[in-house]
């Protein structure tokens, strides 16, 4: 058996469905699963559009992928310098391809990994996405709020979510409806624990309350969905949506290079500032080791000084 893929039928035999059942099976998050494929999916395409030939596996002669390392770094330099991807997105993708590779040599489909020999990009976290200043929040704000879309509350949630309760991607969207207390008192939200962090339970103010309690009405969700947040069709919103939703906005505020792990950290900053606790940061961010949130906080400037005042010997 021979499977080709093709721009339009890249699944038609099964193979993406066979990698997501090995990734399933090393218990990633699975919105790391649905990126990997995706990943993939992508350098496919590429690939094909690329060399102008479709990508042959044959596992039953030990066939191979007819790719090498030249090959791999030709498309992290596509996606580096033509599709202007910052470092930890084209990272996020060679790590897609390794662990695809390492499943075809598990299978006996190719003999080794190309990916493995090309360098991963190095990630200097942008001044962006470390210094958002109160002023770009407000006018981040303001440009969401005075959208016109039909789904802006659905907008504004997410955004005060993110801000006001420091949920990475991921965790924002698999939010469930049973996550969400908004008539306890205090009211507060719950994030499910994963492989590599804690499960935890997140305060909510008034603003992320208010604006919850402005969409939910509005939800339209397709049946047995119980996701916080979904598109138009009613299913779950993908990560990558959230993405363009931010990107979108984001350019309209005139912010350029923001990330949700931007809004993140101005969450981090937030309570740091009002707590002086690094432990209740580390919880409230479900970080493990305190030292993760050490270098989670540290910046430059002013904050760098007030922080390393706070800590004289980096604890």
């Amino acid at each position: 058996m021979v499977v080709e893929i093709e721009v339009g039928t890249i699944n038609s035999n099964g193979l993406l469905e066979q990698f997501e059942g090995h990734l399933e099976s090393t218990a990633l998050a699975p919105a790391t699963v649905v990126n990997y494929l995706a990943d993939l999916r992508a350098f496919l395409r590429w690939s094909q559009a690329a060399r102008g030939t479709s990508v042959l596996v044959d596992p039953m002669t030990g066939g191979h992928f007819d790719l090498d390392a030249s090959d791999i770094q030709s498309y992290c330099s596509y996606l580096q310098h033509k599709k202007k991807h910052v470092p930890s997105t084209v990272n996020r993708r060679l790590q897609a391809l390794r662990k695809f590779y390492d499943f075809a040599i598990d299978r006996g489909w190719t003999p080794a990994n190309p990916a493995s020999d090309v360098r991963l990009l190095s990630e200097v976290v942008s001044d962006r996405s470390r210094s958002l200043t109160p002023d770009d929040v407000s006018r981040l704000l303001a440009v969401v709020q005075q959208s016109h879309s039909r789904r802006a509350d659905r907008d504004w949630a997410i955004f005060q979510v993110l801000l006001h309760a420091g949920l990475k991607l991921g965790e924002l969207t698999q939010l469930r409806l049973a996550d969400l207390a908004l008539d306890a008192v205090p009211p507060y939200l719950c994030v499910s624990s994963n492989a590599s962090e804690s499960g935890r339970t997140i305060p909510l103010d008034g603003e992320v309350c208010d604006a919850l309690r402005a969409y939910l009405p509005k939800r339209q969700a397709a049946p047995g969905v119980d996701q916080v947040f979904v598109n138009r069709d009613g299913n779950p919103l993908s990560t990558r949506t959230v993405q363009r939703l931010l990107h979108q906005y984001s350019r309209a505020a005139a912010l350029d290079n923001l990330t949700t792990q931007s809004l993140r950290y101005v969450y981090a900053t937030r309570v740091y500032e009002r707590s002086g606790d690094l432990k209740t940061v580390a919880r409230l961010l479900g970080h493990r080791h305190l030292a993760t949130t050490i270098r989670y906080l540290r910046s430059s400037g002013a904050q760098q000084k007030q922080f390393d005042t706070n800590n004289p010997d980096g604890t």
